[in-house]
């Protein structure tokens, strides 16, 4: 048969058109000549189908689905009506069988009990039956529900397509929406509520435990499927799956085939697990009827699907109820206040460390993790730290003992630890804190990610966070310093371009393993001031780019006036300029946070503290002696260092990390 036989006309060349009905056209009264049959020319799928009279069919499958019909138990001529059970089955599920009727539903009989039948269609060629065994008791056993046999050439396809109307007089079907529900009776729920484009799934929801998902879709990528639920021909997808595990796994799958723009599902009242429940209510469940009114509040009140980066408020809804009881909670601190007042740290932030060499910047922060550690014990926070300027390892590690237990770790010490103490320490260290120091002869490929020549990089870095953040499950980590890495920066990117982008993936790494990051990076060349010290730089004097300001959820700078001018009487004429100051070791050290994003993890501000060397470089709040200075040592030519002073052997020696200018 051919399109021509029907008094179609068709389009050379053309595989999908509209033109005018030669069943309706000449009798409509009004747009005559309107366009409204829609033609697919496609080879082996050549349907037409009249969106006002509903005229369709499919030239090519009828011959196909011969032995569907002939075995489908649908007479040939279709009753009027039921038999009273089947009425009586119908109506206790709120649906006027008039509707049944009208969607081609039949019934027959098998070994005396009724069965009911629900024909699927390609146009109007039946190519599947869905059958209801409407005596169903399963204490008896046997089936509630099946399908046709297989053998028949039955084929999988959405449940009352065929009926599927868009009139322009019909403010609904005008807006060209179809219903898809789980189930055959919730299709009719929604067309005994006046929604008459809904169909059905063949084979309701699959079990989210299932193990094979292969051919549980197929029906969906069928071509008349797709055909029909085009873009051109659907403008909105309403999903009406049942309120449960299973309902929901259908539609997040079946969205994936359509897309979430044009898709939308129901929410129901809270109680309720389907549109029937909505209409008919559940006696056994004690849930009333809502009737046609809550069906139109269900339908009114659509959900747009999730779609990755966009949060709507009931999304966070848990947080905004705790705001609004305690405010928006600070982070974790010390327990030290002149410290917690400043900063407070929590997951997923960032922090950028920053001063002149020889501030204290390592010195501060590691007396700060000690102190955090210490006052979280019962969270038991851990740290990883990558500090390759101290090496070797344990030169970290006994840093960190040190300023733990405020002794030295050397023996023959007055302030020595003991042999008790120090195990300790080194119990507690090995809980809390893991160094992350690869080299050439020691270091994980991660499965092939990592190589030889990448040990340094960023990335191999992160390797090593994630498989901690897996198996220790660290609060955050420390690299120490920036400048230390070894940076892949094509030759093409500028350097600020290039930095701002490695920060974003620190950021996002952060959030993505709710970690905090501390980061230790030296400023540009800082001038000298007249006396000699260095001026605290600010985050925009790091080299490359403003992006360290503009990222950081907090920003400290430590900074420390060392020197200071010796008395007159000590000063000759004939000494050089800096040989006329002296390292003050009494100077204060300086914690100022410049940045701080979120007022409730601390505020901008100063504070300055006091280092003491002999308790492993711990810190303590600054007082002032009354002269407001220690004796300046003698002056010895060539006994200055510039960076550290002269350090006796006496004293805890911290061999800062700067001890020259390396910026980025």
């Amino acid at each position: 048969m051919t399109f021509e036989e029907l008094g179609i006309h068709t389009k050379s060349g053309a595989t999908r058109y509209y033109t005018t009905c030669p069943k309706c056209n000449d009798s409509r009264k009004k747009h005559k000549n309107a366009p409204c049959l829609t033609v697919n020319d496609e080879p082996g799928n050549r349907w037409y189908k009249c969106h006002h009279c509903n005229f369709s069919g499919n030239l090519d499958i009828q011959d196909k689905y011969k032995l569907v019909l002939e075995n489908s138990k649908m007479p040939k001529q279709q009753a009027a009506t039921f038999s009273t059970e089947v009425r009586e089955y119908f109506k206790s599920r709120g649906i006027d069988p008039a509707i049944a009727i009208r969607e081609k539903v039949f019934e027959y009989s098998n070994r005396g009990k009724p069965v009911v039948g629900f024909p699927a269609f390609i146009n109007m060629t039946m190519v599947n039956v869905k059958y209801l065994n409407v005596r169903y008791n399963a204490e008896e056993g046997g089936l509630k529900w099946w399908q046709m046999n297989k053998e028949y050439g039955s084929k999988a396809i959405f449940w009352g397509m065929q009926s599927i109307r868009f009139e322009e007089n019909d403010e609904m079907q005008k807006k060209r929406i179809v219903i898809i529900t789980e189930g055959e009776i919730d299709t009719l729920t929604w067309k005994q509520c006046g929604y008459n484009n809904a169909i059905s799934v063949p084979q309701g929801a699959p079990s989210p435990k299932a193990k094979n998902f292969t051919d549980e879709f197929n029906y969906v990528e069928d071509p008349y499927v797709q055909s029909f639920f085009h873009p051109d021909n659907v403008d909105l997808i309403v999903f009406s799956t049942d309120n449960d595990e299973p309902g929901k796994f259908l539609r997040e799958h079946l969205v994936h085939f359509f897309g979430k723009v044009r898709c939308r599902y129901i929410n129901y009242p809270v109680g309720y697990k389907d549109i029937n429940e909505v209409y008919n209510g559940d006696k056994k469940k004690n849930l009333p009827a809502l009737g046609k009114k809550g069906v139109d509040e269900c339908f009114n009140n659509l959900s747009t699907f999730a779609v990755a980066g966009v949060i709507k408020l009931y999304d966070v809804i848990d947080e905004l109820n705790q705001y609004s009881k305690n405010g928006f909670l600070p982070g974790y601190g010390t327990g030290i206040s002149y410290v917690d007042r400043l900063f407070t740290l929590k997951p997923k932030h960032i922090t950028f460390v920053t001063g002149v060499p020889g501030a204290g910047k390592s010195v501060f922060i590691r007396w700060y993790l000690a102190q955090f550690v210490r006052h979280n014990e019962k969270e038991n926070l851990k740290w990883a730290m990558f500090t390759p300027e101290n090496r070797p390892v344990s030169r970290e590690y006994a840093k960190l003992a040190e300023v733990l237990a405020g002794q030295r770790l050397q023996e023959g010490f007055a302030n020595s630890m003991s042999e008790e103490k120090k195990q300790k320490v080194y119990h507690y260290i090995s809980k809390h804190f893991f160094v992350v120091s690869p080299d050439r002869n020691n270091f994980e490929t991660f499965n092939g990610k990592i190589q030889m020549n990448q040990i340094n990089t960023l990335n191999s870095i992160l390797e090593y966070l994630i498989h901690l953040k897996k198996t220790e499950d660290i609060f955050g980590y420390v690299i120490d310093a920036w400048n230390k890495i070894e940076h892949e920066q094509p030759k093409w990117m500028p350097e600020t371009s290039f930095i701002s982008q490695q920060l974003d993936y620190l950021i996002n790494f952060n959030d993505t393993y709710n970690v905090h990051g501390i980061i230790i990076v030296h400023p540009r060349k800082v001038d000298l001031q007249s006396d000699m010290n260095y001026k605290m730089p600010s985050l925009y004097d790091i080299k490359g780019s403003s992006a360290w300001k503009e990222k950081a959820d907090i920003g400290i700078l430590v900074h420390r006036n060392k020197l200071k001018r010796r008395p007159k009487h000590e000063i000759t004429d004939d000494m050089d300029e800096e040989d006329k100051y002296y390292t003050d070791k009494s100077a204060p050290t300086i914690v100022r946070t410049e940045k701080i994003r979120f007022e409730e993890i601390g505020e901008e501000g100063s504070v300055k503290l006091s280092m003491d060397f002999a308790k492993g470089g711990s810190f303590s709040l600054f007082e002032p002696k009354k002269d407001n200075a220690e004796e300046a040592p003698k002056y010895a030519p060539n006994n200055i260092n510039r960076y550290e002073g002269k350090q006796n052997d006496d004293d805890f020696v911290i061999q800062d990390e700067d001890k020259e200018d390396l910026p980025f």
